[in-house]
């Protein structure tokens, strides 16, 4: 949906129809000296299960992956779940490197217990919010639509595919799980979440209000139905950027994202 990694930006239009690109814009956007874009939002919608994956933090991706300037933590809200939907959240009984390594390598050589076992499986419903702070495994399952906000990194390590023969990263992967807390936050029904990388806000300003709601930027907005942004009629599941000291009226149902104190640190202020 809007994406500033290197070679695949999503376009972006101006309100008088000028294109550009994420990243040509970031500084005037948001305010700040980022080496991109920060958010990375995507919808996924599987039809298997995806793979059981986890993410590394910043210092780890700073030390061993310098290419890029972050790691990546992210945001699942539930979009649409059926009643058997499901995700992965974190493991089980696992409590070392050395030991997820051994559980990881059985597991896709197909030999003794399948990591099944040691896999923490959480069912969704609509509306949730789930934090995967970066370290956590986790992946998705069948019969959800899912909104997922992360930092804009490229930084996956695949630890077990259900058989596929896609490439792992096995010792990266093990490396940065985090074993002491190895669980994702949920929550349910969140009107509003703030954490150190995201702030998230869930609004329904309906019609009988003329002014609508004023949002001031620098945010990025995701209508979940469709939105009149000043005189602009927005067709649902759309993203809409505010760049910082410009302000926008929104009438309708609309999810608000802004960046957590993280970024303030390491984003200088024009």
């Amino acid at each position: 949906m809007l994406s500033g990694y290197p070679k695949k930006e999503t376009p972006i239009f101006s309100i008088d129809g000028r294109e550009s690109t994420p990243n040509r814009v970031v500084r005037k956007v948001t305010g700040m000296n980022l080496p991109r874009f920060p958010f990375l939002i995507k919808m996924l919608n599987a039809r298997e299960w995806l793979s059981v994956q986890v993410h590394p933090d910043n210092g780890y991706a700073k030390k061993n992956e310098q290419k890029e300037p972050w790691g990546k933590n992210e945001l699942w809200y539930v979009l649409e779940a059926k009643k058997n939907a499901r995700i992965i959240d974190g493991i089980k009984s696992i409590s070392s490197k050395k030991e997820m390594i051994d559980k990881l390598e059985q597991a896709n050589n197909g030999t003794k217990e399948p990591l099944e076992k040691h896999l923490n499986y959480t069912e969704l419903k609509k509306h949730e919010l789930i934090y995967l702070q970066a370290g956590k495994v986790h992946a998705l399952g069948p019969d959800s639509v899912i909104l997922e906000v992360q930092q804009t990194s490229d930084l996956t390590y695949r630890l077990y595919d259900w058989g596929r023969k896609r490439p792992l990263h096995l010792q990266k992967g093990s490396e940065v799980i985090n074993y002491r807390y190895p669980i994702a936050e949920k929550k349910n029904n969140p009107n509003q979440y703030r954490n150190d990388y995201f702030y998230f806000l869930k609004k329904k300003i309906d019609e009988e209000n003329p002014a609508g709601e004023t949002i001031n930027g620098f945010s990025v907005l995701i209508t979940l139905t469709d939105c009149l942004i000043d005189e602009f009629e927005v067709k649902q599941y759309f993203p809409i950027i505010v760049p910082h000291h410009h302000k926008i009226s929104i009438t309708g149902e609309f999810i608000e994202l802004k960046l957590g104190r993280w970024w303030e640190r390491h984003g200088e202020e024009r």
